[in-house]
C-alpha cells in the first residue's frame, strides 16, 4: 500500500494546515509531536481522526529510545516527511560544540536516523517518497551560523541520498522557504508581536514583497510525496517568493 505517511513533527502550522489535504487523499497518517501542550495547536477534529495516529517522540532522545518507539507503536511508512527544525535559539558565539551538536540532530541526524529505519522496507516495495524542508537562510550572510550550516549538510544529503536511491523508486526532495506565515509558527508570532519588523524584512528581502501563506505550500506538498511524482527526485525546491 502506497498511503502510510509518517511525519515527524506533525504540529508545526505548515503540516497542521496540511493535514485536512492528507486525509482527503486516504492516507493513513502516523504523527509525532515532543509535548502535550503542541497537541493543542491541532483541531480537535484531526485529533479525534481514525486515519491519524499521534504518537509522542522527542528527537532529543537517544537513538535507541526513538527506534523503540517506532517499533512499539508499529508503524510503517512508505511516505515521510521530516517537519522538526529550527535555530532553537542557540547562539553562534561562543561556540559551543555541544549545542551544534544539537542542532544537527533535530535538523539532519534523527531524521536520518528514522528514515534509514524505513529504507530497507521502501527498497524492497520499490516505492518511498521523502521530504526535508530547508531554508533561504543557507544563503543568508546574516543568518546564524549553526543554523544555516545545518540545513546545508540537509539539503547536500537530499541531493546525494536521493541518486543512490532513486533506482529503487524512493524519490527524496526538500522545499525551501523563506517568511512563510502558518498558525502559532515564529513568524506568525512575529507578525502579531512585531508587524513592522516583518514588514521590514520582507520589503527587504523577498521579491513579491509579501510574506507566504501555508496555502502555498499545500498542492505542492501533497504532489511531491505522492506516487503522482514519478520524476522529481533529489530537487531543492523553492518556495520563497524570490530572494532579493
Amino acid at each position: 500500500m502506497k498511503n502510510n505517511l509518517l511525519i515527524i513533527g506533525a504540529t508545526s502550522g505548515i503540516i497542521i494546515a496540511c493535514l485536512k489535504s492528507f486525509l482527503k487523499n486516504k492516507y493513513k497518517i502516523t504523527a509525532t509531536y515532543s509535548k502535550e501542550e503542541s497537541l493543542l495547536h491541532i483541531p480537535n477534529s484531526l485529533r479525534k481522526s481514525k486515519n491519524i495516529k499521534f504518537i509522542k517522540l522527542n528527537l532529543n532522545e537517544k537513538d535507541e529510545k526513538i527506534l523503540e518507539i517506532l517499533k512499539k507503536n508499529k508503524v510503517n511508512a512508505n511516505m515521510i516527511i521530516n517537519a522538526v527544525g529550527g535555530s532553537f535559539g542557540i547562539k553562534d558565539y561562543p561556540y559551543s560544540l555541544d549545542n551544534w551538536q544539537k542542532l544537527l540532530n533535530l535538523n539532519i541526524l534523527k531524521h536520518i536516523l528514522i528514515n534509514n529505519f524505513f529504507l530497507k522496507k521502501m527498497i524492497n516495495n520499490k516505492f518511498g517518497r521523502i521530504l526535508f524542508f530547508s531554508t533561504s537562510a543557507v544563503e543568508d550572510t546574516n543568518a546564524s551560523i549553526a543554523y544555516s550550516t545545518s540545513k546545508a549538510f540537509l539539503e547536500n544529503y537530499v541531493v546525494k541520498s536521493a541518486s543512490l536511491f532513486g533506482k529503487y523508486n524512493i524519490l527524496i526532495n526538500c522545499v525551501k522557504t523563506s517568511i512563510v506565515v502558518a498558525k502559532n509558527n515564529n513568524w506568525y508570532k512575529a507578525t502579531i508581536q512585531k508587524p513592522n519588523k516583518v514588514n521590514e524584512l520582507v520589503k527587504k528581502y523577498i521579491a513579491v514583497e509579501k510574506v507566504g501563506k501555508a496555502k502555498d505550500l499545500i498542492d505542492f506538498i501533497n504532489l511531491i510525496i505522492s506516487s503522482k511524482n514519478k520524476f522529481m527526485n533529489g530537487s531543492i525546491v523553492r518556495i520563497d517568493g524570490g530572494i532579493k
